[in-house]
């Protein structure tokens, strides 16, 4: 799906609402929640940087968010990370990747997991869905293309 330059727009500012709320959800502590994200892929997926109220200015948390229009039938779940785990964005996605592949690959011999990120469904659908998903983040953070080094 290719969306002209305002529907990108408007994807990402509709999903600024969305990880305000999964911050105080998860009860991350913060600064400033950059009102953009840091990386995303329209409309399916955005890396958001959080501030770490301690050192103002850097990075305390990255937060993965999928779309929350309701529009994709799987979304891509929101989970969050230390920036201790990935300092850049780039690094940061590699690390969700990784997480998410050994969380699926755990699901897979029957070992559920709490916390996040959270999924609906039974375990091996679960499994299944984090599985796609952690490969083609990792796809995304190898691809040297998508990340143009200012």
């Amino acid at each position: 799906m290719n969306l002209d330059e305002a529907e990108d727009w408007a994807w990402c500012d509709a999903q600024f609402a969305a990880i305000e709320a999964y911050v105080k959800a998860q009860n991350i502590q913060h600064g400033v929640i950059c009102d953009w994200p840091e990386w995303y892929a329209a409309p399916y997926v955005g890396l958001w940087a959080v501030e770490d109220p301690a050192d103002p200015g850097f990075v305390g948390h990255w937060i993965l968010a999928g779309d929350t229009t309701g529009v994709q039938p799987q979304p891509v779940a929101f989970d969050y990370l230390s920036a201790e785990d990935g300092a850049e964005p780039r690094e940061a996605l590699a690390a969700f990747a990784k997480k998410w592949a050994a969380l699926a690959a755990a699901a897979a011999k029957g070992t559920a997991w709490t916390g996040s990120p959270v999924l609906n469904g039974d375990l091996p659908q679960q499994a299944t869905q984090l599985a796609r998903q952690a490969e083609l983040l990792k796809l995304w953070a190898s691809d040297d293309d998508m990340w143009d080094e200012d």
